[in-house]
Order: C-alpha cells, then structure tokens, then sequence
C-alpha cells in the first residue's frame, strides 16, 4: 500500500506486527467420507498448504508454526496453530516451529499441525482413511523421513503416503509435458536449489544447493538496517525485514551499472522508498491569549531572575578574586621580611612550587580582576601587552639549575613571539600590494576576460590544494605519538639547544631528552599554536576566488565551491535521509524519524542470489551453478535441459529474478544465431508445488504403483519411498 504526501515523496507504511486471518473451517467431509480422495499437504517450513486433490485450491493456507504456553493469571494452557497464532499477544512471543532449517525435526509439534490441518477439514473420523500425497525438502535425511512416517502411520493410521519434492511438483503443475527434461531452479525459504530432470527421471546425484533463500534474504536486509539506522527508535522485526525483502526489492539487470546510476539524483529519486514505522504524534495543546501572555510574564520574571543570580555570580568571583589578588601580593612583599625557608614554605601551602607560579598567578588574577571591571563599566578591552622574556638576556652563570630551564622556555617563546610578529608585519605589507594588484586584476579582466578566467580557476584550485594539506598536516600534528609531530619537536629541540649539532652523533654521547616528558609536551603545543588569522584570510581569499567565478563565469556553479560539498549534499546523506528538505540544525521531524530509506538494498540483497561473495558465502551464484550441472551432461543431454529452466519458490516472485536469469544463461551456453534455451517462471510460484500434488494425486493409478503403503511401511520402514520422477530417490 502506498501513501501519496504533497510535494514529498511517496512513503509505503509498514505494519508492525503480521495481521489475523482467520483460517476458515469446513463441514463437507461427507462429501469425501467414502471416495477414497488423496488429502494433499505441502508441508512447507515456512508456510503449510492442505486441501483435497480434486479440488484446484488448497483448502487451508497458514504460517506453519504454533504456540503453546501457559496463562498464569487464567490458570489454563493454550495452544495456537497457523495463523492463530497472530491473535495473541503471548502466542506470537511464543510461537515454535517443527523445523530445522528446511527438515521436519520435532514430531510432537507436526502433530498438532497435522490435527489443526484434519480438524479444520472437517474430519471427524477415528482415523483417516485417505492417501497421503506430502512434499518433503530435497535429499532430506532418511531419519527425518522416517519421523514423519511414523507418525503418519502410527498416530493417524493413513492408508499410504506418497512424497515428492515441492520443486518438482511445480514443474509437473506448469505441464506434465514440461516435467519430462528440464532443469528447475527453486529459490526457497531457506536455500536455493538447482535439480535437473531427464527423461522423467530426477538426477539428484547432480542437483546443486546455494545456501540462500527467504531467510538468509531477510537477516542480510535486516542487518543492512541496523547498520544504516544505528539509532533507529524502533526495533525491526524479522517478519518486518521479510517485508521489505519480498515487497521492495529487485534484480538489476546489471548489477554494478544500476549501482552506478544510484549517484544521479533524479534516477535516485524514482529508485528511492520511503519506508514509514507508525508513530504516536504528541499532543500538542492550544493555549489562549491569556494564557500565552502569562508565560511570556512568567519567562521574562525568570530570565530577570536569572540575570541576577549571574550579577551577584559574577560579583561573588570577583571580590573571590581581590581578596586572593591581596593574599598574593602579601606573600610577594613578605619575602624581603621572611627568611627563605619559611617564606618558601608559606608559598608551598599556598600551593606554589617556585616563585615564577606565584607571579604568574599574580598576573593572571590582576587581569582577570581588570576585564571583570572593565566589562560591568562597559570599558573596552585593551590590546594585549607584549609579552616579556627576562630570562633570555642573564647569563647561565647567574641563573640556578630551576631557572636554566625556565630560560629555555623562554627562549622558545620568544622565537615563536618574534616569528609571530615578523608574519604580521609581512602581512601588513601584503595586503597593501593586493590591493594594488586587485586594481591591475579588474583592469586586465575587462581587457582579457577568458584569460583571466582559466588564471582565476588556477589560483583557486592551488589554494583548495594548500587548505586540504595544512587540515591533514594538522591532524596529525595533533596527535603526539604521529611522524610528523615527533620530526617537528626535535626541530624545535635542535633549534632552542645552545650547542650547534654535531654532524655525526657518537656512541655515548648524551642525547638530548625534549620531548620526553609531559611538560616539554605542553611548551610543544603552545609553540605550535597558529594564528587562526592565517586560515581565516585563506577561506577570505577562496571566498573571493569563487565568487568572482560565480559572478564571471557561467559554468561555475555553486554546487563547485569547496563548501558546497557538505554531508547535506554527499550521496551519504540522500542515501540515509533521502532528497527531501533537510536542516542540520534543526534536525528530521518527527515522521521523518520514524522513516527508513531503502534505495541500494533494494538491488544487493537480491543480487546474492547471482553473487554469494557480497555476504561472505564460499559458493557460486545461481548462473555458474546451472553451468556446474551442465557440464556433467552430454551435448544431447545439454539442449534438453536449457529448453526448459523452470524457476519456482517463494522468492522466485522478486522482479527482475527471471529476466536476469535469462539474460545470464547466455553467456555459459555457446554462441548460436537463435536463441537455444528458455527460462520461464512459475504460474504461481507459491501454490503451484501444492497444484502439481493435487494434480499427481488425481491420477489413482499412478498413486498407487508409487505409494508406500502400511504393509510396506512395516516391512521395509519408515525411511522407505517409491522412485518417481517427482520425488527423492532411494537410497540405503
């Protein structure tokens, strides 16, 4: 069902639990009582279909599955079987199947199948006195087998059974003609198989299975989902994911050029479907005009209230800070009155190392003081005085060992300070030469115009260049332990080290240690500290470039500028949130939340069916796998079978499957000016396994040389069956 918005796309809402549907019951087995009929099950993992054979429908279509459990607060037990099981909460958290991947495992749970199945066909008989005709999976154990002979035999007491593979007979529905010679390919619920016939006969030895069908298909999509929408408020279901995988999803007819056409928006946009979870909108209430004025009052008393507590906030820190200003100067003007221990020890409990924190602590807190005062005047701020370096000039003779190292640092910061200032200077004089070139650059735009165009495209494209290397060469400055932040701080070591370096380092000889320790670290950052002024003036600059080439040049567009490319814009983006309107600072409402995007999966989740290496799957896709089977056949043989790919199963039904098929078998078969070989789908490619039984079922002559009868069944087991050009073979 599809839900056509205004100006949006279309979404397509989702259900998020599957819906009750009754399954019917019936009161005619008079009408069957005393004719002998074969009752015909396709008893399938997934879904199980039971009907009379005469009859062109099955009776009963349900969900194989049941749920038992028990309600505490009732204090009784219930059982739910088939599509029951959806009309209880409890019972679908419940619910248990009698299968193993495709093979029947648990007698106790296909009993109460099989008596779900007979109670509502109306059977009311002490025992059933029909053939059986029963699909069983391809090449299935003889132990399973015998699992479900036993209890067809031992509990129910049926007269005979025949089984055949589900496959097969959809081949036998389209025409007992076409059951002849042939190859079927069956994408089942759990894998995919690949079986040849020839002369009526089943080659099993030769069939093939790829271990991808309906289930491996809905895990892969639901997978691809969580990992797309990590945070999705919603938890999908597997019966949510088999939605999208049956209802949404298709077979390119080339993989790789329909991925590439994804880039295009407007193929996007018709490719793109919008997936909508049910949500609750909050109620929003309707206030009235007195109501409204009432709460703006009440917001503004609050912000005045909250203007004053910061006032008083900041007045508490600053009177906080005076007082610590005056502790400080008083422990400075103590020294000449202290001796130096107890003055030294004053300063450690007021938690100073040396001196130099203390006066550094003094400077910090005095300007601290002065911009608090200046802001509440509305004074403001003043340039920033130099800093000053009173260590770098005093020889090493007068300095103690503390002070040594303080020089060092400050011989750094002020080489950093100086380069600093040189740079400013320079630029000075730069911008006064721009300015004179930007005169000559209009007049020499108006003389040469193409000219100056390609010389604008080169210069911007140099400094797109520039900004990309100095952002990568930061990053990795940033980090501590990267290359290129290491080489930089034994630059800087090299540089600050009074000794010039030796031109070969010997053995033994002391190596200097900067940068070892987490404070010679720290002078490393505020050493590599840049201007910002610098990438600020590079973006002026590009700014300029692209908007005179907007301005100049018709075909530089603004999707070409450098900030044109952001997430908003990036196939990452419309391949999450799609081509809709999108604000990063308000972020998706409150529908678009519960929305999911499904556009890529839409074609690789099926696309394992022709390539099982996308899901890490050691197997060949369906293609190389019909070519497998091929090969173990004559020539003769091979025209037989490719005049006749019946492609059956649940997920036969995805768009595309068959047509890629065909398009793909082309190239494993040699070259002839006709085409030699057809592939076509199933009528119906669900009930027809169950068609092909009722029609098999019809014929009571052929039932009978086939079916395994109770006489047999104790003398030979129940792991016996008859060889037919439908079923298994026998094997010991």
């Amino acid at each position: 069902m599809e839900m056509e918005v205004d100006d949006g796309p279309v979404l397509y809402p989702i259900q998020t639990e599957k819906p009750y549907t009754p399954t019917p019951d019936y009161s005619d087995y008079k009408d069957f009582m005393s004719t002998g009929t074969a009752i015909v099950i396709d008893n399938g993992s997934s879904q199980c279909r039971a009907g009379w054979a005469t009859e062109e429908r099955p009776r009963l279509v349900f969900d194989n599955q049941i749920a038992k459990f028990r309600d505490r607060k009732a204090s009784m037990s219930s059982t739910y079987v088939g599509n029951d099981v959806y009309a209880d909460v409890l019972a679908r958290s419940n619910s248990r199947t009698a299968f193993d991947g495709p093979v029947m495992c648990n007698p106790e749970i296909m009993e109460t199948v099989l008596d779900y199945i007979f109670i509502k066909m109306g059977i009311d008989a002490d025992k059933i006195d029909h053939p059986l005709v029963m699909t069983e999976p391809v090449c299935v154990p003889l132990y399973n087998r015998n699992l479900m002979s036993e209890l067809l035999f031992e509990s129910y007491q049926v007269p005979s059974i025949t089984y055949g593979v589900d496959s097969l007979f959809s081949m036998y529905a389209n025409g007992p003609e076409r059951a002849q010679d042939g190859i079927v390919v069956s994408a089942g619920h759990h894998y995919s198989h690949v079986i040849p016939v020839l002369g009526g006969q089943v080659h099993m030895q030769h069939a093939k299975r790829i271990s991808y069908g309906g289930v491996p298909a809905s895990e892969y999509m639901l997978k691809l989902m969580q990992m797309k929408y990590p945070t999705f408020p919603l938890k999908m279901t597997t019966t949510q994911s088999d939605t999208l995988t049956t209802s949404h999803t298709y077979v390119a007819h080339d993989y790789l050029e329909e991925l590439a056409s994804y880039e295009d928006p407007e193929v996007f946009k018709t490719k793109d479907r919008v997936i909508q979870f049910p949500f609750v909108a909050p109620v929003v209430e309707e206030k009235t005009e007195e109501e409204q004025a009432r709460l703006a009052a009440k917001r503004k008393e609050q912000g005045r209230r909250l203007q004053e507590q910061a006032a008083k906030a900041r007045l508490e820190k600053l009177i906080q800070r005076e007082q610590d200003l005056e502790q400080y100067m008083a422990l400075k003007e103590a020294k000449s009155s202290l001796k130096k221990a107890e003055w030294t020890e004053q300063l450690k409990a007021m938690g100073f190392k040396e001196e130099a924190d203390l006066d550094a602590a003094i400077k910090t807190t005095d300007g601290a003081i002065r911009r608090a005062r200046n802001k509440e005047l509305g004074i403001e701020e003043e340039e920033k005085e130099p800093p000053t370096f009173p260590l770098v000039d005093i020889p090493d003779e007068e300095l103690s060992e503390m002070d040594k190292k303080e020089k060092k640092k400050q011989r750094l910061l002020k080489a950093s300070h100086d380069a600093r200032m040189r740079a400013k200077a320079a630029k000075a004089e730069e911008m006064a030469h721009q300015a004179e070139l930007a005169r000559l650059d209009e007049e020499r735009r108006e003389r040469e115009p193409q000219k100056w165009l390609e010389e604008i495209h080169a210069k911007r494209q140099e400094l797109v260049d520039k900004i990309k290397a100095k952002k990568q060469l930061r990053e990795q400055l940033s980090d501590r332990r990267s290359h290129a932040s290491q080489l930089r701080m034994k630059s800087i070591a090299a540089l600050a080290s009074d000794a010039p370096p030796p031109k070969r380092r010997r053995k033994g000889q002391d190596e200097d240690t900067f940068g070892q320790d987490d404070e010679d670290w720290m002078v490393y950052r505020e050493i590599s500290r840049e201007d910002d002024s610098e990438d600020e003036e590079e973006a002026n600059q590009l700014n300029e470039y692209e908007s005179q080439l907007l301005k100049f040049d018709p075909d530089f567009l603004h999707e070409h500028t450098m900030n044109a490319y952001t997430p908003k814009n990036s196939f990452l983006h419309y391949y999450t949130h799609g081509l809709g309107p999108y604000d990063p600072a308000v972020g998706p409402s409150l529908e678009q939340t519960y929305q999911l995007h499904l556009n890529v999966e839409r074609i690789r989740v099926p696309e394992v069916f022709f390539q099982p290496g996308i899901i890490g799957l050691d197997q060949t896709g369906l293609v190389e796998t019909i070519q497998d089977v091929l090969k173990r056949f004559d020539v003769e043989a091979r025209q037989r079978l490719v005049q006749n790919i019946h492609v059956t199963g649940g997920m036969a039904q995805i768009p595309g499957l068959v047509e890629r098929l065909d398009f793909s078998i082309r190239s494993i078969l040699p070259a002839t000016p006709h085409k030699s070989y057809h592939v076509h789908r199933a009528q119906d490619c669900v009930l027809d396994a169950w068609r092909g039984a009722a029609m098999f079922g019809r014929d009571t002559a052929r039932l009978g040389k086939i079916s395994v009868t109770r006489q047999e069944y104790d003398e030979y087991g129940g792991s016996y069956i008859k060889e037919h050009g439908l079923g298994n073979v026998r094997y010991e």
